[in-house]
């Protein structure tokens, strides 16, 4: 296990199986880690996994043994192949492999020998159910078409072949030229009358294509002992041996038939999923496929709630005894097609190094940064401290009529608002960082607090849908509430207490789900203890604040019950925390980070205002307290793991003592 999740080895990560199987991993609810293993640096499935790494190709002699020294280093506890070459290496080698600690989904030798050989399939298993198309080489087919146990059209298939890679139609006998000794000759499944797709399906076969409509597809699941888990049939439309249109199916007459199969096939070693393909025709089912491996719609099986991957894991792994019959949903339907992820260049330093090697050069310098609060508080401290640095800033408010000016002079900052958001002028795709920074302060009205809330909604909903790699989300000290003894720290429980708490905690799990929609985003929360400071864009309403403004006013400094204890950190000391953050890696960013600085008694706040009110600028200052004896909430953070990220703040109290005095003066 890996800090206390299953680790889990998905093989051929880039192929559309082992895609499937990583779908799979991402809809269950177990404590799931998973490697995707391969070769290749664009393997599409890899960037869903929780790491990738590289494993030589299956065949080279190295393999088996730089496999297990990578379950070694990533704490593997359960392999799952992706590809038929490599569910029958594995198997073949599975005492060394397990010897070593780690198990392997996978069915035994003798099964994945038959179902490697189309021909000893169908040979070996039609006197169990004669429900195999009959198959023949280049000789035989000869003799059976003089004696007419056989007619034309057929179809040839390489032996070992997969995804209907090589298969020919042949229409008359001037066709066997096409065919070789590696053939394999099968009568066709044409699909019954009845069927709405045999028409479709003849006159494709006509123009020499092979259709692949009208397949039934049956997928057995047992668990390690060969017992039956789980089945389920759908009707599927196939390109290129994909299945790419689903329609769940169930036909007691088609089970029937299998099931004979069943008995014989646990003897041979069936483990974990099998797959049958075949089409109902005018002479009852017939077969001609099957993958002892899991399939291309795996993941779609497992959103249909037939999660035949998680099933296997519970069992092979020994987490849940008393396994759930899988279940299928037969109210929902299946499509499937192309989709489209798009990855920061740092996540794979193979295409990186390819990238600089076609282009001779980088082709984006510097990052960039999408700010929202752009015109408040932090968000302007924020800009002005890291704009003479190498990035590209989009400051975005809800209007830019203040940000506009403010950041007039700043050749790289680009101010936009809510209404270009709602045009489209903004694209998202170009941010490779989004500091949300704009929300509702907890001086605001519940009506403000749930606005903010809802744009926050939409923004990690674009963030996520645009892939942007790395999102700091702005949240509060006020997630942990009043009831928890201080210091807290990042694995105390979240207890809020007010509109604003709820609000900024659920902006939290908002941005912990851009996450999961898309593994190659990765946000993080920062806890902001309250901030303070004489800063453009302060609204005076924080305590110390109102300390130095009576002061300014030659008012007396009022407070009750006076000891409990307040955590504060200058603006500034907060926005370095953000920029600090930026340069760390985003990929080993934690879920939280705690950001605060300043905690002492309210009392010696007030005696420390005094102090730099006669010291720094020669004003007397009146401290009148009240007793209090019911106010008793003390607050304060440990904020030890965001130091750990090289951030140290700079601003002590008198610091920001003076800031204020000399802020608010004006």
């Amino acid at each position: 296990m890996r800090n206390g999740k299953y680790c889990i080895a998905v093989m051929s990560a880039g192929s559309g199986v082992g895609q499937s199987v990583i779908n799979s991993c991402k809809l269950s609810q177990l404590p799931l880690y998973t490697v995707g293993l391969g070769m290749n640096p664009f393997a599409y499935g890899a960037y869903d996994c929780d790491t990738m790494d590289y494993v030589p190709l299956i065949y080279a002699d190295n393999y088996v043994d730089e496999l297990i020294r990578k379950c070694h280093e990533h704490k593997i506890d359960l392999i799952i192949p992706g590809s038929d070459d490599e569910a029958h290496i594995l198997a073949k080698n599975i005492s060394k492999i397990e010897h070593e600690g780690f198990k392997i989904l996978v069915s035994g030798v003798n099964l994945l020998n038959l179902v490697r050989d189309k021909e000893k399939m169908c040979d070996d298993l039609t006197p169990i159910a004669d429900i195999f198309v009959k198959s023949y080489d280049i000789h035989t087919i000869k003799e059976a078409l003089a004696e007419k146990k056989v007619d034309f059209p057929l179809i040839a298939k390489p032996r070992a072949g997969f995804a209907s890679r090589g298969v020919e139609i042949l229409l008359s006998e001037e066709d066997f030229v096409r065919v070789n000794e590696s053939h394999i000759i099968q009568e066709l499944a044409v699909p019954r009358h009845g069927d709405p797709l045999r028409e479709t399906y003849l006159k494709q076969i006509s123009k020499r294509i092979n259709p692949q409509i009208a397949e039934i597809s049956a997928q057995i699941v047992t668990d390690k002992n060969g017992n039956v888990m789980g089945k389920m049939c759908s009707y599927n439309k196939l390109n290129n041996g994909v299945p790419i249109e689903m329609v769940p199916y169930e036909d007691d007459y088609v089970w029937s038939e299998i099931n004979k199969l069943l008995p014989e096939l646990k003897r041979l070693g069936h483990r974990g999923p099998l797959n049958i393909q075949g089409r109902w025709t005018d002479n009852g089912l017939r077969l001609y496929e099957m993958n002892a491996r899991f399939t291309g719609i795996t993941g779609w099986r497992a959103l249909m709630g037939f999660n035949e991957v998680e099933s296997c894991i519970k069992n092979w792994l020994d987490i849940d005894a008393d396994i759930n019959p899988l279940q299928m949903n037969y109210n929902k339907f299946g499509i499937r097609q192309t989709a489209d992820k798009a990855i920061e260049l740092s996540a794979n330093n193979e295409v990186k190094q390819m990238s600089l090697s076609i282009n001779n050069r980088a082709l984006k310098e510097v990052k960039t940064l999408f700010i929202t609060g752009a015109g408040g508080y932090l968000g302007q401290t924020l800009i002005n401290m890291i704009q003479a640095e190498a990035y590209e800033i989009i400051a975005f408010d809800l209007t830019k009529d203040k940000t506009s000016q403010l950041y007039a002079s700043y050749d790289n900052v680009q101010c936009v608002d809510i209404e270009d958001l709602n045009k489209g002028v903004i694209r998202l795709g170009e941010a490779d960082y989004i500091i949300h920074c704009g929300f509702a302060r907890p001086h605001c009205t519940q009506e403000q607090i749930a606005e903010s809330l809802a744009f926050t909604n939409k923004l990690f909903g674009l963030a996520a849908l645009n892939q942007v790699p790395a999102i700091i989300n702005i949240s509060s000290q006020a997630v942990y509430g009043t009831k928890q003894q201080p210091l807290w720290t990042e694995n105390c429980p979240a207890m809020p207490e007010t509109v604003y708490a709820q609000a900024k905690y659920a902006s939290e799990l908002m941005a912990q789900n851009i996450h999961m929609q898309n593994r190659t985003s990765y946000p993080t929360s920062l806890r902001l203890a309250s901030l303070t400071g004489g800063q453009s864009g302060l609204i005076p309403i924080d305590i110390i604040a109102k300390f130095v403004n009576n002061v300014l006013q030659h008012k007396p400094i009022q407070i009750q019950g006076g000891h409990q204890k307040i955590e504060r950190i200058d603006v500034r000391d907060a926005a370095s925390a953000i920029a600090s953050l930026i340069k760390t890696d985003y990929r080993q960013w934690k879920p939280a980070y705690n950001v605060g600085h300043i905690v002492m008694p309210v009392l010696e706040l007030a005696e420390t205002v005094k102090k730099i009110a006669k010291e720094k600028f020669n004003m007397d200052a009146e401290i009148q307290v009240v007793p209090a004896d019911n106010i008793s909430a003390n607050f304060g953070m440990d904020s030890s793991l965001m130091k750990q990220e090289g951030w140290t703040p700079e601003y002590g109290l008198d610091d920001i003592v003076v800031s204020l005095f000399d802020y608010l003066k004006q």
